[in-house]
């Protein structure tokens, strides 16, 4: 997530925490409570919504770099089972995974270059498939280019929800 957003949600949820915090401390001094339990209840309240606020950030963080770990870790499987010594397309993977935050149909583009000398410069073309057979949506992505060793998350888009599977081409050159 990116910093600004943090600093956003960390702000509204002070503020928000002070507005309701204050609020049932003056609720609490009208019904007659004591300074000191009505100071409290403002505090716990003011507490409450900064945890509770933060707490839906770090969940979304933690959703984030776990999606992030399973791309590269796909990615890095897949080219063990191929396993190609030569520079070529081979060494070159691509993990489509989708975003549970955002909803079902935002999906994150992950690529590696598992090339040792070449680097990729170019588009990938993605297919999102249905029952093996039908294919139910396209994607191209802008140019890119992904150094020798790089794995980086290139791009997003908005698909349907439920795919079975996806298949990508790369259309560039490798130098």
């Amino acid at each position: 997530m990116e910093m600004w957003l943090i600093i956003f949600t960390n702000i509204l949820a002070f503020i928000l925490a002070l507005i309701f915090g204050i609020g049932y401390y003056k609720k609490k001094k009208k019904e007659k409570v004591s300074q000191i339990r009505a100071e409290l209840w403002g505090t716990a309240v003011f507490i409450g919504v900064m945890v509770f606020f933060n707490g839906i950030i770090l969940y979304v963080n933690y959703s984030d770099e776990q999606r992030v770990k399973a791309a590269y870790t796909e990615m890095e499987k897949n080219n063990e089972e191929r396993g190609n010594e030569e520079e070529s397309f081979a060494n070159l993977e691509l993990s489509l995974k989708t975003d549970k935050n955002k909803g079902p149909d935002t999906h994150y583009i992950y690529v590696a270059n598992f090339n040792k000398k070449v680097s990729f410069h170019g588009k990938v073309y993605i297919k999102t498939i249905i029952n093996n057979k039908i294919v139910d949506g396209e994607y191209t992505t802008k140019k890119i280019t992904i150094k020798p060793g790089e794995k980086k998350q290139i791009d997003h888009f908005d698909g349907t929800s439920f795919y079975d599977s996806y298949s990508w081409e790369w259309k560039g050159e490798l130098n």
